[in-house]
């Protein structure tokens, strides 16, 4: 029956049934033997033929049964040790051998006694023999089987007693770690919560009493705020170290949960690894260590994969390096192994070195363990979880990576990750420590300052924030800017007003950026119709430049904006008689002062609030002013756009959802809301895919993160302050 069936079904790849087969050979071949038995002359042959195939097919049956239990990756309900399995297969095999060797003599004994029996009455008493014979090899047959089953099924129980004893010892030693861990993160939580609240402390105790009583002094003054401002930078502090503890046990909690996804996208790896090189650089001189990055110069820069969980992978091992080493240097190599032709894998090579305390030998296979850290009598004053490794092990794992660690106690350490990604483009990542130090030296600064008080231009984007940035990065170079809104309003001023140049957004509602510059230069007497029109987007992948560009763009520019590079634009495509070169003494426009204690503190409850209000400042070319008039814009048209954004996904209209998330998406990377826009991406991409279910999965709890920002930055941006700002700025005139 077994042997029917796989002949139809091998075509949809049916499992062979050895055993079955095997116990069929044994059935047929001792048919065979038995009725050969009962004939004379050639039949005999026959017999022996059978009689070999018969103890044949007890090999073949053994031979079954291993190469089944193999193909099912020898997993079975029996724990017996393998040193006994060979064994009793080697005993199993002796019996068999001498049995059917034996058997086959003795058969032909028997055959030939009992012919001759028929003719000879007074050999008669053999048959006595015989019956005594076969009774004492059926006892030692009986003998043998019960000998086997009982030695199987006792070394069965001591096998499992030693695994249960085994997994015992495993969990109790988990449950030890886990012990240690949680006493371990009491003291970890509460040492920056401590700092929190006792920085808290004097921080109303120092603005209680300048309350009550406010020095004359300016000096004494002066002095207050910065001793309020330390204050604040040491909660900053100890809130972060408090953040990244819980971020920890969060990511852990999602781990095993099976609910952290990959998520891979196109990315940049020199934005990447600029990005982790910023962040230890700091932490690395803060110790007094040297950080040094080895990048190999051809090694692809745009790469897909988890560009996210890539940064949170590095940073552990780099962040790692740095707690455990007290002198010389950290050092980040890169290397690449296989293609780098586009469409291609090739296995990033990550190697972190340092100089530290190093690790022993017998530690080296439990620190990616979760809970664990080792040589905790040396290492107790260092922060830590035992969590960061153990997270990267798992997060290399999901990626179809690898982490490997050589260390010599007392001489430092070296992890090495392999983790496989795609080539998107050929185009070598070049001198990644030329452009590192470049940016830490803060060299990326606007090289050519101008003026250009005579240019006109008009920037058109659906978002009022980013026309505001835009605005608000070119304010020192007197252009005259008109804005718009959407493709429609757009095509109205360009056919009424002569620009020197049109910034356009790509994706809008209703009328996209394509669209509207076809719809410019189709404009048979409009005034700007052949004008310079420079393509906006947030779409910074490799090819993106020239497939705008083929659309008919002059130019392409990434969101959020670089002033630097917005402003080499501007000179590149304004008319030259108009660009007025600008001398050193008026290179920095005087700025209304805003009071610096108000500043630090809309900062602190911002940064509480998870905005990384740096890269917010960033996007603004560290103009407080610019950054407040941001805030305020995230606030304002926040209403508006939660309304639309609740009204096209009852709709599951996709379309116009994606527009609404990619805008949220710009909007609140460019104030430093780096979770929000994340978040927004996926439902960007999702909406994009028409992949609704991930949508419904997400939508509510990305409203309900943009309705607390909104909340915190209002919160944060008091109306008094905001008062002050319209002084200084009108923004319904920016606008």
């Amino acid at each position: 029956q077994s042997l029917m069936w796989y002949l139809k079904y091998r075509k949809d790849s049916a499992r062979f049934p050895y055993i079955s087969v095997a116990v069929l050979v044994y059935i047929i071949s001792e048919f065979g033997m038995w009725t050969a038995s009962c004939y004379d002359g050639w039949a005999s042959y026959v017999y022996y033929l059978f009689s070999f195939l018969c103890s044949a097919s007890y090999f073949f049956l053994l031979w079954a049964i291993k190469r089944v239990y193999s193909a099912e990756g020898g997993e079975t309900e029996y724990f017996i040790d393998r040193r006994v399995q060979s064994y009793l297969q080697g005993f199993y095999i002796t019996v068999v051998m001498v049995c059917s060797l034996g058997g086959i003599f003795l058969g032909s004994w028997i055959r030939n006694v009992l012919t001759r029996g028929v003719y000879d009455t007074a050999e008669t008493d053999v048959y006595s023999i015989i019956s005594v014979i076969l009774f004492l090899i059926s006892i030692i047959l009986a003998a043998v089987a019960i000998t086997i089953t009982l030695i199987a099924y006792f070394e069965q129980r001591i096998s499992e007693n030693n695994r249960l004893r085994e997994e015992k010892q495993v969990a109790e030693r988990a449950n030890l770690a886990k012990s240690e861990f949680l006493a371990n993160m009491s003291h970890e939580i509460r040492t920056p919560l401590n700092a929190v609240l006792g920085m808290n402390r004097m921080i109303v105790l120092e603005s209680s009493g300048a309350q009550d009583s406010l020095p004359d002094d300016k000096e004494l003054v002066r002095r207050m705020f910065s001793d309020i401002t330390e204050y604040a930078g040491n909660i900053e502090s100890a809130g972060n170290n408090l953040l990244s503890i819980i971020n920890d046990i969060l990511d852990l909690s999602k781990i095993e949960a099976g609910k952290l996804d990959i998520i891979e996208q196109n990315y940049k790896l020199s934005s990447v690894l600029n990005d982790v090189s910023n962040i230890i650089l700091f932490r690395a001189k803060d110790k007094g260590l040297d950080y040094n990055a080895d990048i190999d110069e051809n090694i692809p820069d745009c790469l897909c994969g988890d560009d996210l969980r890539l940064r949170q992978i590095i940073g552990n091992v780099l962040n790692n390096a740095v707690k455990y080493t007290d002198s010389g240097s950290v050092t980040l190599s890169v290397r690449g192994e296989g293609s780098y032709l586009a469409g291609e894998s090739t296995v990033l090579t990550i190697a972190v070195k340092d100089t530290g305390i190093g690790i022993r030998k017998e530690e080296l296979e439990k620190i990616f363990d979760k809970f664990e850290r080792t040589d905790l009598e040396r290492n107790g004053t260092v922060e830590g979880t035992g969590l960061g490794l153990s997270i990267t092990h798992h997060l290399l794992d999901m990626m179809g990576g690898s982490i490997h660690v050589e260390s010599e106690y007392g001489s430092g350490s070296v992890f090495t990750i392999k983790l496989p990604q795609k080539v998107v483009s050929a185009e070598p990542i070049g001198n990644f420590r030329e452009k590192f130090e470049k940016s830490v030296n803060g060299t990326q600064a606007a090289e050519h300052l101008f003026s250009a008080p005579d240019a006109r231009i008009l920037i058109v984007d659906d978002t009022r924030m980013n026309i505001a940035v835009a605005v608000g990065l070119i304010k020192d170079t007197g252009i005259q800017t008109d804005t718009a809104e959407s493709g429609a309003a757009a095509l109205k001023l360009c056919s009424d007003n002569r620009y020197d140049l049109i910034l356009l957004d790509q994706r809008m509602p209703v009328m996209d950026g394509t669209e509207t510059l076809r719809r410019i230069r189709d404009q048979a007497n409009g005034a700007s119709s052949e004008v310079p029109v420079i393509c906006l987007t947030a779409d910074a992948l490799t090819g993106a430049k020239e497939r705008y560009i083929s659309e008919g763009f002059d130019d392409y520019l990434s969101k959020p904006i670089d002033s630097r590079a917005f402003k080499q634009m501007l000179m590149k495509y304004l008319p030259p008689g108009k660009i007025l070169p600008v001398s050193d003494d008026k290179q920095s426009p005087e700025k209304d002062d805003l009071s610096t204690a108000d500043i630090a503190d809309i900062y602190g409850s911002l940064r509480r609030a998870g905005i990384d209000t740096e890269s917010g400042l960033g996007y603004c070319q560290k103009d407080d002013e610019l950054y407040m008039i941001l805030l305020q814009e995230f606030v304002q048209g926040a209403e508006e756009r939660i309304n639309s954004l609740c009204r096209y996904y009852g709709e599951h209209d996709a379309k116009n959802y994606a527009i609404l998330v990619h805008s949220l998406k710009s909007s609140s990377k460019t104030i430093g809301a780096g979770e929000l826009s994340d978040v927004a991406a996926r439902l960007e991409k999702a909406a994009d895919k028409d992949s609704w279910d991930y949508v419904t999965e997400n939508h509510s709890g990305m409203l309900d993160r943009y309705r607390e920002l909104v909340a915190a930055v209002a919160d944060a941006v008091g109306k008094e302050l905001l008062d002050t700002l319209s002084d200084s700025t009108d923004q319904d005139e920016i606008m």
